[in-house]
């Protein structure tokens, strides 16, 4: 960890290096008040006694064929393993922790007896194990298997449309991430020995890693095992219309893939990609407006000085709320999280003359990094972890840079701020041959503006006014005027922008633009 980046409502509880080993994927597992973390290591399964996460007790390794990958899932008191260095998935007993364990490989049954023999990701949800990515069995879709016998799983239904790289079940709809093919996809399996293909959505970075539902189904949030890509925010609630709803990209590194997502009481907890400058990391947000994610807690995992770095995967559900993390290079850590829900700060940004939408204006909470921009609606949705008292500003090329003082925001509470930016004209003159100009004042204006017209462009000649609209349309025209001066009064005009001609000796002397509040 590097010493010159604080973390954020994540404190350190513990750590277990793996000397000679890299880790990958990790689950729980807990036996009365024994919590365990379940660990996929470069050699096999290890079992940590993460009870008092001060001193965290390796008691197993179950061994398995040499891989980087390897993921872990549990069904009561077995565990599913599964790697790409093949030999099958590993089944654990766990019933005789902490005295002992008991394991054998599983490489298919029936239609599928003795083919499998790697996979990338296990799940497991209800009595149902989905085997991910066994390219034995190409493209290496979701082999499903039925658990009523734990020990001895039984093959039902292979759904091959794709290569999986993992998914997400609940109830009846299986939710796959299929990283080749750059998207998700859902499946109703009410009929778990038939699959049926109900919709499918790319991803922000077209190369979906995982995905996990909402608390409340509504929202599918994705990951992308690209640099630069955010965690995707889609609204799945019509099948026949997702919708991408946001982005996220980690604070610290907005550069780094967030590499699993895993949902919590609306909570994203995201292990993280890192790099030199201060390794991986793990990060959680505030999902509970998922068209407005928001970082509220980090902390900076592996050694700056091991290059890449990976935070692999994160287990946040064991029954102390304690999070176990695994690090590619630097161990397993166990992490006491203070979940806290963001301030939010949403608004719309209009023009104050035109009432148009504003889109790109850049939105700032002075004093921290939290930066954010409207889109073509006009809407900016931001906020951040600390509640207090703010400055926002405003900024967009050509108005008035606008900053809103004393802005207090609040944890859990939505603040709304809509803003109006005027362009900053004042007074709009136009030049002539000589510097010579016809000035407008005041412009914008309410009830009346003059023009005064320099009597050098007038030549002792009289002249007239055309005012039309942004049409081009002739709203006022006046007959011949002397002197060198004419006051525009609103009468029959809305508010919005007009345009002007002055016109002398049937020449256009001058011309400008005419603002009404």
């Amino acid at each position: 960890m590097s010493a010159s980046v604080a973390q954020k409502n994540l404190s350190l509880l513990g750590n277990l290096k793996f000397p000679g080993n890299t880790l990958a994927g990790v689950w729980h597992y807990v036996d009365g008040n024994t919590e365990y973390a379940l660990v996929g290591t470069s050699v096999g399964m290890s079992i940590v006694d993460v009870t008092n996460p001060a001193s965290p007790q390796l008691l197993f390794n179950i061994p398995g064929a040499p891989s980087l990958w390897r993921e872990v899932k549990t069904y009561g008191h077995f565990a599913y393993v599964s790697t790409e260095g093949g030999g099958g998935i590993t089944i654990v007993d766990m019933d005789s922790l902490p005295l002992a364990v008991n394991y054998k490989t599983y490489t298919g049954d029936g239609a599928i007896a003795g083919v499998l023999s790697r996979a990338h990701t296990v799940q497991v949800e209800g009595n149902y194990l989905y085997i991910n990515g066994s390219q034995d069995l190409p493209p290496g879709g979701v082999v499903i298997c039925d658990l009523a016998d734990p020990w001895n799983p039984v093959y039902i239904a292979n759904e091959n449309l794709h290569y999986v790289h993992d998914c997400f079940v609940r109830n009846d709809t299986l939710w796959t991430s299929e990283i080749w093919d750059g998207q998700f996809s859902a499946f109703d399996i009410t009929n778990k020995s038939n699959p049926v293909w109900l919709a499918s959505q790319p991803t922000p970075a077209s190369f979906n890693h995982n995905g996990a539902l909402s608390d409340n189904g509504q929202y599918f949030f994705t990951t992308d095992e690209l640099s630069f890509a955010p965690v995707g925010v889609f609204d799945v609630s019509d099948l026949s219309n997702i919708k991408q709803v946001d982005l996220y990209y980690t604070n610290l590194n907005p550069t780094a893939e967030v590499h699993n997502v895993r949902v919590l009481n609306d909570f994203l907890i995201n292990p993280s990609y890192g790099n030199t400058s201060y390794g991986s990391q793990l990060t959680i947000c505030d999902a509970a407006r998922p068209f407005n994610i928001i970082e509220t807690a980090n902390f900076p995992l592996g050694a700056p000085t091991s290059g890449l770095s990976i935070s692999w995967d994160a287990s946040p559900y064991l029954p102390s709320g304690n999070i176990i993390v695994t690090d590619v290079d630097s161990g397993l850590f166990i992490l006491a999280p203070t979940y806290v829900r963001a301030c939010y700060l949403e608004g719309v940004v209009t023009d104050s003359i035109t009432g148009a939408l504003l889109n790109n204006v850049l939105v700032e909470i002075l004093a921290t990094p939290v930066i954010d921009s409207t889109i073509l609606t006009g809407e900016y949705k931001t906020g951040l972890a600390d509640a207090g008292v703010y400055d926002v500003r405003f900024t967009k090329s050509g108005y008035n840079t606008k900053t809103i003082t004393g802005v207090t925001l609040v944890n859990g509470v939505l603040t709304q701020l809509d803003i109006q930016l005027w362009d900053g004209v004042v007074g709009i003159s136009t030049p002539q041959a000589g510097s010579e100009q016809i000035f407008v004042s005041p412009n914008p204006f309410t009830d009346k503006t003059t023009l005064t017209i320099p009597a050098t462009l007038l030549n002792g000649q009289g002249f007239t006014v055309a005012i039309t609209d942004v049409t081009g349309r002739v709203i006022k025209e006046t007959g011949i005027m002397e002197g060198n001066s004419y006051t525009i009064t609103r009468t029959a005009m809305d508010a919005g922008i007009y345009f002007y001609k002055v016109i002398s000796n049937n020449q256009v002397v001058g011309e400008g633009k005419l603002v009404i509040q």
